[in-house]
């Protein structure tokens, strides 16, 4: 009598997981209001619904994949360029330029005290400058 009611009682719990299973499968393809309907439905006992499951909400249908805000074009542009994220992001802040002759990303072209355009260039990097002004050319 005891292997009866063991195997009752196990049978009873696989009855209730494939249920779950098959709510928590239902929740994924069936819309939020549609679930909204069917708990009013069956607390309430009767065919009349209060509250958010009642009229357009029934029919409402949220998809997570809209997004509200737009991307400018120049935010487009920017995402779309064949350099790493780090560059890119220079580049948006305009810390970097891209070349459009040579499509490396380089430091600006910039003018430093002490040091002329066409005589005498500095032609180091930009952690060994020690310039006491540096400002970027137009």
């Amino acid at each position: 009598s005891s292997s009866q009611i063991g195997s009752a009682v196990s049978s009873l719990s696989g009855l209730r997981r494939r249920g779950i299973m098959l709510a928590a499968v239902a929740r994924r393809v069936v819309p939020r209001a549609v679930f909204g309907f069917v708990a009013a439905a069956e607390t309430s006992g009767s065919a009349l619904l209060t509250g958010a499951a009642s009229g357009h909400a029934a029919e409402q249908v949220r998809w997570t994949t809209r997004q509200v805000n737009s991307t400018s074009l120049l935010q487009q542009y920017y995402r779309r360029m064949p350099v790493r994220k780090k560059y890119r992001r220079a580049i948006t802040r305009g810390t970097m330029v891209m070349c459009e002759k040579t499509g490396q990303v380089k430091i600006p072209p910039i003018a430093v005290a002490g040091y002329d355009e066409k005589t005498n260039p500095y032609r180091g990097r930009w952690e060994d400058l020690r310039s006491p002004r540096v400002w970027l050319k137009d």
